[in-house]
């Protein structure tokens, strides 16, 4: 039977307050987020399906979709799995995602101290979701740890160099924060690689999106949920005159499509060595 564990997130050990912070507007940003998402997902899917497809089509075992959103990929999961768990931090995309009734069970949990037992899934899924965690290699960790012998785990995530127009377009205007500090892969590479009894696979990937301006863009994140900025003490946008120097130095990234906005994405695959 299906359920819903409505499960308060844990705090990770070690996390700093100001993660915790982060976490909570996180959180509350995709929450906000959850009935606007999936029309202006254009990329979440794209890469979601690309994701997807590095895992065999198996129907059996138990699969783990960390990070899932609003469940839109849900109905894809029965040709790799016989039956999955999802877990999101938001209580909103977990309602959403809930609504289908599709998943063995619901869980709202942090991905950095996930409340489930270990070795229990044999396929572990998660799509754009690692970016917005403070740890991420607290979350790697997790992802083995409840991964069964011989599973694999499929992440994919927006590293150093996404949306690197914008944040170029913003630099000829302030110098305050306006994008997200992605990590490099490199980072992301070397944390994934110092947990022991896995073999990794690592790729990545550049994706153009077009737009007709800045606006367009910035109405998408928005859409998203995925405007919130690590440590943002102001947003600099003080009205039509700024937007329109924005635009304006964004105008140097204009194509016959449209304004580009570039999103960088690593794949990690793991396999778990058997005993």
């Amino acid at each position: 039977m299906m359920s819903s564990e409505q499960i308060a997130p844990v705090v990770a050990e070690q996390q700093a307050p100001h993660e915790t912070h982060f976490v909570k507007q996180v959180a509350a940003s995709f929450g906000k987020a959850c009935d606007s998402y999936l029309a202006a997902a254009r990329l979440q899917q794209q890469v979601a399906r690309d994701a997807l497809a590095l895992l065999p089509e198996i129907k059996q075992g138990q699969l783990l979709d960390l990070g899932c959103g609003p469940g839109w990929i849900h109905p894809e999961f029965s040709k790799y799995c016989s039956a999955f768990t999802a877990v999101d931090l938001s209580e909103g995309m977990l309602a959403k995602a809930s609504s289908q009734q599709r998943a063995m069970a619901y869980v709202q949990a942090d991905a950095a101290a996930l409340p489930l037992a270990a070795e229990q899934f044999d396929n572990v899924f998660s799509s754009l979701m690692l970016q917005w965690c403070p740890r991420p290699a607290a979350v790697l960790s997790e992802m083995t740890r409840v991964l069964a012998p011989h599973g694999q785990l499929i992440v994919s995530t927006l590293v150093q160099g996404t949306l690197h127009e914008l944040q170029d377009a913003f630099a000829t205007l302030d110098q305050h924060p306006h994008i997200h500090s992605f990590l490099p892969e490199t980072a992301l590479i070397a944390a994934a690689s110092q947990l022991p009894g896995i073999s990794w696979q690592f790729e990545l990937r550049s994706y153009p999106l077009y737009y007709p301006d800045v606006q367009s863009l910035a109405r998408e994140l928005k859409a998203l949920g995925a405007n919130q900025i690590a440590g943002r003490g102001q947003t600099g946008l003080t009205g039509k005159g700024y937007w329109q120097k924005l635009a304006a130095a964004y105008e140097k990234h204009r194509t016959s499509e449209g304004i580009t906005a570039t999103y960088k994405v690593l794949f990690i695959r793991g396999e778990k060595y058997g005993r």
